[in-house]
């Protein structure tokens, strides 16, 4: 697709180019801060970096114009500065480019004249050019520095420490400018204590679809002691078209197995989003009809939603299994219920939740998903 038909896909590509380098640099600087988005795109001690990832475009001066005005700008209010323009098009292979004077001139063309020739000279000599990999390359290399860097025995582990380093690097990103700023021992102690991960689809193109879903089930579904702990937790499924209800019930019926423990682990609350009202009735005649127990907030058909119902302790001898809160509700139950675990399954965002404890963001691309990768 033309990249004029396909601005918004080229532009996030770029950012997780962006932030991908960002990585490379911190992990290959571990002593120091990097700075992102401050200066310029990145940028540690005298050192700053613009970054442009062009995949469907070929090389013209006019086309690093921009950036090196903005470098060489910046290089008047601070001649210490040293700077890189890093950037990739289709028909230039990886090398590094040291300018002459006429070439900058040529670059730079009709605001040459703008900047007097002493300072032309001396920038040339802090100054490069580095035709970078493309996107898979620089992805690759990133998922190899990330396993040596955190001494991984498993390279599959290394994704899953990319989408948590790639999320906090989006997180820093947004921050105030001057809290922009990220350093390998923060990444350290953020990979030792992981509260929040999203986990991509977009891993599934590297591992393909069912080591996508074996590398998400071992890492966050997969219990690594004997006992299961004793709190609450919440899980949020949003439903594509073609969920069915017999995934559904099978999902219901798996959480209830696998972390419903009568005394030692509180019956899981589930959310489902995207399911029409009269499916999501259909589904609930379904586990009543084979036996499976529930609490919905409401006493009979038609009742109102009472959340003070929903979110007591059930008796030693209930047989509710499951706790099932309709989407319109989340936000009410989740500002009164301390939930230690929240796992959600998205299809393209997730919800938005304030919560100091462990969320956990798993992109789907199919409700079937779900189940092979709890049971």
């Amino acid at each position: 697709m033309p990249e004029e038909n396909d601005g918004g896909y080229y532009a996030i590509k770029g950012f997780l180019y962006q932030f991908d380098k960002a990585l490379i640099e911190i992990m290959s600087n571990p002593d120091i801060e990097v700075g992102i988005e401050q200066k310029q795109d990145i940028d540690y001690q005298d050192f700053v970096i613009q970054v442009k990832h062009k995949e469907t475009q070929e090389f013209k001066d006019s086309k690093i114009k921009k950036p090196v005005q903005k470098l060489i700008e910046l290089f008047k209010t601070d001649q210490t500065q040293k700077s890189c323009l890093y950037c990739h098009f289709n028909d230039k292979e990886t090398k590094k480019w040291v300018l002459t004077l006429t070439e900058l001139d040529i670059i730079l063309g009709d605001l040459s004249g703008n900047y007097p020739l002493y300072l032309k000279e001396k920038f040339i000599e802090s100054f490069y050019i580095q035709f970078s990999e493309d996107f898979e390359a620089q992805f690759f290399q990133v998922i190899n520095l990330i396993k040596s860097s955190f001494r991984l025995a498993d390279v599959d582990l290394a994704y899953i420490y990319h989408s948590l380093l790639r999320s906090k690097l989006l997180d820093i990103s947004i921050k105030a400018k001057g809290e922009r700023q990220i350093s390998k021992h923060d990444l350290d102690d953020l990979v030792h204590d992981a509260e929040k991960t999203v986990f991509y689809i977009a891993y599934s193109k590297y591992l393909n679809k069912s080591k996508y879903e074996q590398l998400v089930k071992k890492e966050f579904f997969t219990f690594k002691a004997a006992n299961i702990e004793n709190f609450e937790r919440l899980f949020i499924i949003q439903c594509g078209e073609g969920a069915t209800r017999v995934e559904l019930y099978r999902i219901v019926t798996t959480l209830i197995h696998k972390y419903f423990r009568p005394e030692k682990s509180p019956q899981p609350y589930l959310c489902i989003i995207g399911m029409e009202d009269h499916y999501f009735i259909d589904l609930k005649q379904d586990l009543l009809d084979q036996g499976v127990q529930f609490d919905d907030g409401t006493y009979f058909d038609g009742d109102k939603f009472r959340l003070d119902r929903i979110i007591e302790k059930k008796p030693k001898n209930s047989k509710t299994g499951i706790k099932i809160v309709n989407h319109v509700y989340l936000d009410k139950l989740i500002s009164k219920v301390k939930f230690h675990e929240i796992y959600q399954f998205y299809l393209v965002s997730p919800v938005s939740i304030d919560t100091e404890h462990s969320h956990i963001k798993i992109q789907i691309i199919e409700t079937k998903q779900v189940l092979r990768m709890i049971t």
